[in-house]
């Protein structure tokens, strides 16, 4: 009997401590999120459509940030999504794809022109991609004359440099479609890594067929953030 009720009181001792740390557990998230929740819906404002470094919000700058980012400085990041209407021919080896960065889920602090990401701090980086191509007809990848066999998508992503112009490749994908010859191909590439770059390198992406590509901001992405 005696060992039955130490039992119990044991019992009734973690019962007790489990619910007091439970407590303290959502007490400490409330706080952290009233601390630190509204400055990430900064991030989700109206971006200036110039998409220039310094951004600005009603007249004033407004920076980018990672919250938690221990020395509260700003970092380099950018999310750019499809630009549908913008990237009609697929002939130019090193043609940019062309990209909005002001609508939608598309946000830079980060300098950009004509499809390029300009890098504003040394540093290492992720960049990150997704291409995201429809082919209503495998005859749109055959060639003239052609029947029969499949054909290849690819899809890079460049950096080039004030001290080495030549584009240099720092991801690079393809992939194979149509090998049944027939119907219509819904096709997704997607690839990321890290990199060390250096200040006023340039980053951008090209593909192979830029008419198929699908501007759609959920599907086709270039981006790139300081770590």
């Amino acid at each position: 009997m005696a060992l039955n009720q130490q039992l119990e009181r044991c019992l009734v001792s973690y019962s007790v401590a489990v619910t007091a740390l439970f407590i303290c557990s959502n007490i400490a998230l409330g706080l952290y999120f009233r601390k630190f929740g509204f400055q990430c819906v900064s991030l989700l404002q109206p971006r200036a459509a110039n998409c220039s470094h310094e951004l600005q919000l009603a007249g004033e700058p407004v920076h980018l940030a990672f919250v938690g980012s221990g020395e509260g400085r700003e970092k380099p990041v950018a999310h750019l999504t499809g630009l549908r209407g913008s990237n009609a021919s697929s002939e130019a080896r090193f043609q940019a794809l062309l990209w909005d960065c002001e609508r939608g889920m598309a946000y830079s602090n980060m300098g950009y022109a004509d499809g390029q990401l300009t890098i504003p701090r040394s540093g290492l980086y992720y960049v990150y991609s997704q291409v995201a191509f429809y082919l209503p007809s495998c005859e749109e990848l055959r060639p003239p004359g052609g029947s029969g066999g499949g054909g290849v998508l690819t899809h890079n992503v460049y950096r080039t440099a004030d001290s080495y112009p030549e584009p240099t490749p720092l991801l690079t994908a393809t992939k194979s479609v149509c090998e049944g010859g027939r119907g219509d191909w819904h096709v997704t590439i997607s690839q990321g890594a890290l990199f060390a770059l250096r200040e006023r390198d340039r980053l951008f992406v090209t593909v192979n067929r830029a008419a198929l590509v699908e501007h759609m901001e959920q599907k086709t992405f270039f981006g790139t953030y300081m770590l």
